[in-house]
Order: structure tokens, then sequence, then C-alpha cells
């Protein structure tokens, strides 16, 4: 899934400034890369929503990654929010390391060494080589050190062969929540207490239907079957619920050939099942 990198991220960018990144471990402007790195920002579309985005957790920590699709020699975006899972609250100080692999070529190393604020950073990546790449990030803290493996990536050639992966046009008014619109430290979710009430069931197969009426068989002094008029609720995994027309513990008639009875003996060739109220569910 696909979802568009904000207008503000590049703002922030913007206004933190892109002097001290550092791409492949070399120190320079963001924006030049020296005489012997190719670097195209040409053709670029101002309405295509060209950014990917990765959940990736552990029992401790939750990264949540927006990128721009990587094209050889043309700058990526990458805005890192990084979670602290027990206390919820974003994981303060150090900095982030890009690291692009595999694909038969030299690993790239993409770090500013700086995070914008507790729990964000941005970096930027310059990917001199196209192919499949196998993606991480590293983020070292004075306290910790953790890697994130996040799997294949695809580096294309140029841009107009990015431009045939799939993108999503945005829509104009589009309004987006992206993770730091969504949620502030300290607020939390409370969820309601519903007091809990037994329902009755029985398999869909006791039940029939004659004149959009719903009916069971009631098994009456263990000789004859009373027919019984009752209305039915929800359906869920082949059980429905029983609004009215019986009461827990009678004996209903079920496709089968068993029966469990009160005393969970078992009565052979009986097609006859218990209302139990206390499970919600037949025997």
């Amino acid at each position: 899934m696909q979802i568009h990198l904000i207008t503000a991220l590049l703002l922030l960018l913007a206004l933190t400034g892109c002097g001290n990144t550092d791409h492949n471990n070399h120190e320079s402007s963001a924006h030049d890369h020296g005489d012997d790195i190719e670097h195209d920002h040409s053709g670029d579309d101002e309405h295509v929503d060209r950014s990917l985005h990765i959940v990736h957790f552990n029992d401790n920590y939750e990264l949540f990654l927006q990128y721009e699709i990587l094209v050889a020699k043309r700058d990526s975006v990458f805005l890192a929010h990084l979670t602290d899972l027990t206390t919820y609250t974003p994981i303060p100080g150090g900095f982030i390391t890009i690291t692009l692999s595999g694909g038969g070529f030299p690993n790239e190393t993409f770090s500013g060494k700086r995070a914008v604020r507790d729990g964000i950073h941005i970096e930027i990546a310059l990917p001199q080589y196209a192919g499949e790449r196998q993606l991480s990030i590293r983020l070292e803290t004075p306290s910790m050190a953790v890697i994130y493996h996040l799997g294949r990536v695809t580096v294309y050639p140029d841009y107009a062969s990015s431009k045939n992966s799939t993108v999503r046009t945005i829509p104009e008014n589009a309004v987006y929540l992206e993770k730091e619109a969504q949620w502030q430290a300290g607020l939390a979710v409370q969820i309601p207490t519903i007091n809990k009430q037994h329902q009755l069931t029985l398999p869909a197969s006791a039940i029939y239907q004659h004149n959009n009426e719903n009916f069971i068989h009631i098994l009456k002094g263990g000789e004859f079957f009373e027919q019984r008029k009752i209305t039915t609720g929800q359906t869920h995994h082949g059980m429905v619920t029983l609004l009215s027309g019986v009461t827990a513990k009678e004996h209903v008639v079920i496709k089968g050939g068993h029966a469990l009875l009160p005393n969970n003996e078992t009565a052979p060739f009986e097609t006859s099942g218990i209302i139990d109220e206390t499970s919600g569910h037949h025997h």
C-alpha cells in the first residue's frame, strides 16, 4: 500500500537544513554529491503519490517508515518514526542509518547522524545501483542499538521506469493523516466496558422457514415434537442467535445422529440438541 509523503515533511526537511547529511559516509551537502556522483531530479510529477510505507515492530519497539520510490542516482527522502512500545512514547535521541545491500552490488549506507526531534528521523538516500536490494534501518542511541531488516526493495534504473510502478494519483483537496498527525505522546485509548450477556444459539441447520418465518421443532416429553416459531438475530460461523421463541435447556431438533443430554449421556439416533444459555452454544 502506498501513502502520500505530505508537504509538511518536505517543509520540515527544509527547516532542519540539509548541510549535515552524509551520503555513502562522505561529508557533503545533501544536494551537493560531488563530481563523481550523478544526481538528477528532472521529470518529477507534481501530483503523483510516489511514497511507500512500512510498519515493523518487535516486543519493545515500533518503526513506521515512509520513503519515496527508489531510483538510481536520485534522492529519496526517508522519514522514520520510532516508538518505545513499553511506554508508547517516542524514542529520544540517536540517529538512523539506511543500508541497501545485495543484488550483486556493493552495500550503500546513508546517515546524517541527526534526528529532527525525539522519535522522528529524516534521512536522504542516493542509491547508485539499480536492481533488487535488501533494505535495513539501524537505530543507534546512547542506550540502545537495533536493526530493522525490512526486506526486498526495487531501485529503478531511471525515473521513467519508476513511473510504471504502482503509484497512486493524489486527488485534489485530499487530506492525509500521517502518523505524526494521528498520535501525540501521552494520548491513550480507553476501551469501554460492556456488560456481557449470554445469548441462545442454534446451528443454522436446526431452523427452517415457512411463509418467510423461522421455525424449529422442540422435543416434548420425549415422545413428540412441537413446531415453534422463533425470532433470530445474527449468524456467525453457522450459529444463529435466538432472540425469542425458545428458552434454555429445551431440546431442539438439529441435523445429526446423536444428542447430548443434561447428564452428558449420548442418546443415539436422536436428532435433538439442548439449548444452553451458559455457554451460548448448543450441546
